[in-house]
């Protein structure tokens, strides 16, 4: 699951002293912050800022750590509520993580609002797995017992 940026920069994690989310990092660069955590048993991980070319691989390596980090079975939220823009490589990065969510035999969400930045970049395969709001994520199933015989 890599993605070559456009540019051979990479932007950080949000970090203390670097801008507030969602404004240009340093020299004008975009920045993206990450935060993670749990919610039902579910991993969830929220980000803030632009998800382009710019910010896409870094993005890529925290979704790739949070999934490889997750409990099993895989249940992973993307929170896109605070992302303020994003491209066609922040769109295939989404794909992307579908697809590997889905190979690991995991559930994937997104959680884009209708009216922010994602919801419009989003195509018909994702819209299926998107809710408007974080309440709206269905709690993740509890794995079934295994019967001794």
């Amino acid at each position: 699951m890599l993605v070559q940026s456009a540019t051979s920069q990479v932007t950080p994690d949000h970090r203390a002293g670097a801008p507030a989310c969602g404004a240009p990092g340093p020299r004008g660069r975009p920045a993206l912050a990450f935060e993670t955590g749990t919610r039902d048993g579910a991993a969830v991980l929220a980000m803030t800022g632009q998800l382009v070319a710019e910010t896409v691989v870094t993005a890529e390596a925290k979704i790739l750590t949070t999934t490889v980090l997750a409990g099993r079975p895989l249940n992973l939220v993307l929170d896109l509520t605070g992302i303020d823009a994003i491209d066609q490589l922040g769109t295939a990065l989404l794909t992307k993580t579908r697809f590997t969510v889905s190979a690991a035999r995991g559930t994937l969400h997104l959680v884009a609002p209708p009216g922010g930045a994602v919801h419009p970049a989003l195509n018909r395969y994702l819209r299926r797995i998107s809710v408007p709001q974080m309440q709206d994520v269905p709690a993740a199933p509890m794995p079934s017992a295994v019967r001794r015989a």
